[in-house]
């Protein structure tokens, strides 16, 4: 287990996300050309293209999963079905995007505004849809080789388009936006073949409406949920907008969260690893399984906080060789902040896989939107009196919150063996303790950061063998 955990999550941190990843590596030739202006332009686009991200997909992915696992012999028939409707569905959404776009797009874009909604609508419309369907079937089926060649190819190609297009054309936001966007179709291209030819899975335009609504019944409840995922990870740079925070310190802030961002997208590749080991584990049904189950979640947890201290205790250091702008690279404090935040994420799956495998999702909203609307509402409170550092705080706050409170739920408590603890109150604590030390070391001299990151190794390591999965 553990050997296909590692693996698939590797080939997984290479998959769709790896256009935005792969900007990592090209960061120190790329930042000289862009402004802490191009920064904010972006972040604000990004905020309000993801307003509505909630309802890109209506959460048919749920009833996705279930049909996968639940109807062997069916679930391509089913799929081709939902397939049909998301497609129709993504064209509406995307004029929707389209028309909030040209509403709020920042007055130092307008020259580009009808570039950037083209840039940013017409890849839902006619790619997203694809891509997603292909990925979760690859996903599902724990067969990630295909992702790790369109990821590693989809890279290279994304990084030398940023190049051609910041730095050569200096187009600055815009060439990003270009870059995207043209990722975006090679992977629609790369996925599109083997989804429609060779396994057959192809949209069924005519599809069985009475059963599709059916399928919504248990697919809307989780919409509330997805958007929180807007409303942790975008909405802070909406708040700004409005709030009318000078757009340079909102680019500070947005080229911070960057690096949030890259946390969150190796966390996002382990997460469609661990999916399936999770649901086959609830699918025993037996304290065996359930006790493995556990200590998976538990040796995560160790792997994701020293991973993440380690790189916020390097923050400072990684930000002086990624960052060729000595402007932007004032914003090392707020990333780490940010990243301590997404140590949520095990614990998180303890508690969302169970929920959704055992169709409870009409009480994912009590987790996850609440903490989205907690963090819109701090951010309203304290952005103005604390200006917008507050905003890294309020969002640290509110993952923690998505993190822990499913526990508390009677709902939760139902589904699981009573005598498989997870001990959430001792993570939560130690998660905060670390992010307190690590805030208080991040300009501490070299030498010690090295000792430190030793000792901090060393005592992971120790910890985690203790959980290590095993088949």
């Amino acid at each position: 287990m553990i050997k296909k955990l590692f693996s698939h999550s590797i080939i997984y941190a290479l998959g769709p996300q790896i256009p935005k990843v792969a900007g990592i590596f090209i960061l120190p030739l790329i930042t000289k050309y862009l402004t802490a202006a191009d920064y904010g332009i972006i972040g604000v686009v990004t905020a309000y293209t993801g307003l509505l991200s909630g309802l890109q997909d209506l959460g048919i992915a749920v009833p996705m999963v279930n049909t996968f696992y639940k109807h062997p012999k069916r679930w391509k028939f089913i799929w081709r079905q939902f397939h049909g409707f998301i497609s129709v569905w993504s064209v509406v959404f995307a004029f929707l995007q389209a028309a909030l776009l040209y509403a709020v797009i920042p007055e130092e874009a307008y020259d580009n505004r009808l570039a950037i909604i083209l840039l940013n609508v017409v890849p839902i419309a006619l790619f997203s849809t694809t891509i997603n369907f292909c990925s979760r079937y690859y996903q599902f089926a724990q067969k990630p080789l295909y992702i790790s060649f369109v990821s590693a190819l989809v890279g290279i190609i994304t990084m030398v388009l940023n190049i051609v297009t910041i730095v050569h054309f200096e187009l600055g936001y815009l060439g990003w936006m270009l870059s995207s966007a043209l990722s975006t179709f090679i992977s629609f291209v790369l996925y599109a073949i083997p989804l429609y030819y060779k396994h057959m899975i192809r949209p069924i335009l005519r599809f069985n409406r009475k059963y599709i609504y059916s399928q919504l019944k248990v697919a809307l409840p989780t919409i509330p949920h997805n958007y929180s995922a807007y409303l942790l990870n975008s909405s802070d740079r909406m708040v700004m907008d409005i709030l009318g925070i000078n757009i340079n310190k909102l680019g500070l802030y947005n080229l911070a969260y960057t690096f949030g961002n890259y946390f969150e997208f190796g966390g996002n590749a382990v997460g469609m690893a661990v999916g399936p080991l999770t649901t086959n584990l609830m699918a025993e049904g037996n304290s065996n399984a359930e006790e493995k189950l556990r200590n998976l979640i538990f040796f995560l947890q160790i792997g994701f906080i020293s991973v993440s201290f380690l790189v916020c205790l390097w923050c400072k250091e990684l930000f002086q060789l990624l960052i060729n702008n000595v402007e932007l690279q004032q914003a090392y404090g707020i990333a780490i902040i940010i990243i301590m935040g997404y140590n949520y994420r095990p614990m998180y799956w303890a508690v969302i896989n169970r929920l959704c495998y055992f169709e409870k999702t009409q009480h994912l909203w009590k987790i996850s939107l609440v903490a989205g609307i907690l963090n819109v509402v701090l951010n309203f409170i304290f952005i103005p009196i604390y200006g917008y550092m507050a905003a890294a705080y309020t969002t640290f706050v509110s993952l923690l919150v998505i993190g822990f409170s499913g526990f508390l739920f009677n709902t939760y408590k139902e589904t699981t063996v009573a005598d498989i603890k997870y001990q959430p109150l001792f993570w939560l604590v130690l998660i905060i303790a670390f992010t307190g030390i690590v805030l208080v070391l991040k300009d501490t001299a070299t030498v010690y950061k090295i000792a430190i990151t030793v000792l901090t190794l060393v005592a992971a390591l120790i910890a985690a063998r203790k959980y290590a999965p095993v088949d």
